[in-house]
């Protein structure tokens, strides 16, 4: 059998993660497609903070699970997107291609897949802030939608989206690096709201090895930034599967960051073995 590279694993498993308790949300877009969502609701009294969690290519809202689960405990309310556009159908076609690898780097940075994503967060913060006065907002992704993430930042991008920066803070795991085909050199620098960037030392991408994601936190403006790189965590594992502890780690890393901004006082995070942070 021939070899399977590590991001094309994690999206072949993306689409099969188990669900957990939940409940279901539906999301009319402005061009009348339907988003479909799972909701963990932080329960108690009164309006929660709102954080919307996407999943990578060929994923569904059964992904990230453990950063969900980190952030509902925070006391969120966490909306879990399936993107259709770019969910299973988008990878199958990928995995098609001659090369896959090249397959689904060109489907991970296809234009109408990310226009759709951005369509899908304009249904579901259109339904939630209606919903009650939303305090605190924060949006986070995996791989593709660590994209989509420091897109909606105001990264510039390939896609040619102009984020809205509609959130007040944002944690990018596995995100693609600066200089590659869909963010150009210094595309990080006009974001000026906290970030956290989650990677790991087995973290591949498309374009080598962990240390080509390291240069959206480079770019990074000063101020609330912060950089968590996990040892020996891959990319799979840091998108929720296999290894539970690694999960773990990405949830208390963004529980604490998200803690840490909303709305203060803002601190060094706390040193966890096996993690390098960096700050900034």
């Amino acid at each position: 059998m021939s070899r399977v590279h590590p991001i094309v694993l994690v999206a072949l498993l993306a689409a099969n993660l188990p669900a957990t308790a939940e409940e279901a949300a539906r999301y009319r877009r402005a061009d009348g497609s339907s988003v479909n969502a799972a909701v963990l609701d932080a329960g108690g009294s009164g309006c929660a903070p709102l954080a919307i969690i996407s999943h990578g290519l060929g994923g569904s809202s059964n992904g990230n699970r453990p950063l969900a689960e980190a952030l509902r405990s925070a006391g969120y309310r966490v909306v879990l997107p399936s993107h259709a556009e770019s969910g299973p159908h988008l990878l199958m076609a990928a995995m098609r291609s001659p090369n896959r690898l090249a397959g689904v780097a060109a489907a991970a940075g296809d234009p109408t897949a990310h226009r759709a994503r951005q369509a899908d967060l304009d249904a579901i913060l259109a339904v939630e802030e209606r919903r009650c006065p939303v305090p605190h907002k924060v949006l986070g992704g995996h791989s593709i939608g660590a994209r989509e993430t420091l897109v909606e930042a105001g990264a510039r991008n390939a896609a040619g989206i102009a984020g809205r920066d509609r959130f007040d803070a944002y944690i990018a795991v596995s995100a693609q690096g600066e200089g590659t085909d869909f963010f150009p050199s210094g595309a990080m620098s006009s974001i000026r709201k906290p970030v956290i960037i989650i990677t790991g030392t087995e973290d591949r991408s498309v374009d080598g090895g962990f240390e080509t994601r390291i240069s959206t936190f480079t770019s990074l403006p000063p101020g609330k930034k912060r950089l968590a790189i996990i040892d020996g965590a891959n990319h799979a594992e840091l998108g929720g599967r296999d290894r539970g502890s690694v999960g773990e780690t990405v949830g208390a890393l963004a529980a604490e960051f998200a803690r840490q901004v909303r709305p203060g006082p803002w601190g060094t995070a706390q040193p966890r073995r096996g993690v390098q942070l960096r700050e900034k």
